[in-house]
């Protein structure tokens, strides 16, 4: 069903609508009671569309039975589920503010970026909510194996009293989703994935914290890691990273810079293995962000996205939020963010997609594609001679990956004619009791041949 402004449902009154994605929408509401008791809260319903689709039905239940268990600070809280008027309802904590995203944007707009300590304690936040996720276990106490596979900027919401969370655990991989995903499927936003997620394969919790690593670049920089004219172009990319460092793009302290590279090592087996790791080597990479408080983050909000906090349809209090809200002012935007010379972070939106994985390469390791990491190797240099040949492959080698093909050189012209025939081979003789008697007679004409030539040279010298 479509909620519209004004409506109530469920006891719910629909204040404003917030957005749409590619399975629900979400709105703004507020739940009223008793003596003047009200509440805000977000209520995410599936689209009309898809309301009557069994597969999209029970991937929004198990969004909701699996994020309603989840209780940290840095996930936004799911409250309880609802049936109302033939749909369900999932009711959310609301968050006052706006995502990492928006923030991005609006920093890189102004040639900005944030600064490393604002970064470290962002990224800390959202490591140990993801951990939080990652460590959630079955009512007999086994891990459920929770992976989010959606972790970006725009699922990052950032609150205006200076709270991070992460959000959307719609598409998140467990051992309790009732739908699973079809194998070889490839679910997320291509931006953000690790190569091991956008080649279809095997994903553990090490997915998060690859696209945490790619969040964190972002922050850094105010720039996209990932860039292509289409997505087929990006997923080749993402498949295949090549990871810039990000003090290329500005000045980042390095053992800082070494985390987040470590978080963006392509192979699993080398990359930051929790969330919970991750957190603990940023704030002892970056002891300044161990400083922060969320005043600073309050503050710069209220500064960069002021249009946006003067336009919400609720007012501090009414959003539930206490204290006095944080007052603009640019020593925030000098204190915690930042010139930024290449600053570019203008890129749509992605909804989570759904595409084919490529075919598996004719590897050693069936697949498994390539991974390149260094530089591309040099353009060959101008020379008045033919061109080399393509280099073979060789099973260790580590740059890119030139497909070859085997074949003869042609004649030279004016030597054709020279080239020997292909001479065919005699057939094999007959066996047994018939090949016998071939052999026989065979040796007959042989002997009558022989007779023959004989003669005629007797008639020649007589």
């Amino acid at each position: 069903m479509e909620l519209r402004p004004g409506q109530t449902l469920a006891g719910y009154e629909i204040i404003d609508h917030v957005k749409s994605g590619g399975m629900a929408s979400l709105h703004l509401a507020r739940r009223r009671g008793a003596a003047g008791f009200q509440r805000a809260v977000a209520i995410k319903v599936v689209h009309p569309h898809l309301a009557r689709d069994k597969k999209f039905v029970q991937m929004f239940l198990d969004e909701a039975r699996l994020a309603v268990r989840i209780q940290h600070p840095n996930v936004v809280r799911v409250e309880e589920l609802l049936e109302a008027e033939g749909t369900y309802l999932m009711v959310m904590e609301y968050v006052h503010g706006c995502s990492l995203f928006e923030l991005l944007r609006s920093l890189a707009r102004e040639g900005r970026r944030l600064s490393p300590d604002l970064v470290a304690w962002i990224g800390a936040q959202i490591a140990d909510g993801l951990h939080a996720a990652h460590e959630l276990r079955d009512d007999q106490g086994r891990l459920l194996d929770v992976v989010h596979r959606d972790v970006s900027p725009q699922n990052v919401l950032l609150s205006y009293s200076g709270h991070v969370k992460v959000i959307d655990f719609g598409i998140a991989k467990s051992s309790a989703r009732a739908e699973k995903t079809r194998v070889g499927v490839i679910r997320g936003k291509i931006g953000y994935m690790s190569p091991e997620q956008a080649n279809a394969q095997n994903l553990d919790r090490r997915v998060d914290v690859y696209a945490t690593g790619i969040v964190l670049w972002e922050m850094l920089t105010s720039r996209r890691l990932f860039r292509a004219e289409n997505d087929i172009q990006l997923l080749d990319k993402v498949r295949r990273p090549r990871i810039p460092a990000p003090s290329m793009y500005g000045e980042v302290p390095e053992k800082l810079e070494e985390v987040v590279l470590a978080a963006l090592r392509p192979d699993p087996g080398d990359r930051i293995p929790s969330g919970k790791e991750l957190r603990d080597r940023l704030l002892a990479a970056h002891p300044p962000a161990g400083s922060v408080h969320s005043s600073m983050l309050a503050g710069l909000l209220a500064t960069v996205m002021k249009e946006k906090l003067e336009d919400s349809p609720l007012g501090w209090t009414e959003a539930g939020l206490t204290g006095a809200p944080a007052r603009p002012s640019t020593s925030f935007v000098q204190d915690h963010t930042r010139v930024a010379t290449q600053a570019s972070f203008t890129d749509p939106e992605e909804d989570e997609i759904e595409l084919p994985p490529l075919p598996p390469p004719s590897s050693s390791r069936p697949g498994v594609r390539p991974i390149v990491t260094g530089a591309p190797p040099p353009p060959p240099r101008a020379s008045s001679g033919p061109p080399p040949p393509p280099p073979r492959p060789s099973q260790g080698d580590a740059g890119v990956l030139v497909p070859f093909a085997e074949f003869q050189a042609p004649p030279e012209p004016g030597t054709e004619s020279e080239a020997p025939k292909p001479v065919a081979a005699p057939a094999e003789p007959p066996r047994g009791a018939a090949g016998i008697l071939v052999s026989l007679l065979w040796l007959l004409v042989g002997l009558l041949a022989l007779g023959a030539a004989g003669y005629l040279a007797y008639l020649g010298f007589g």
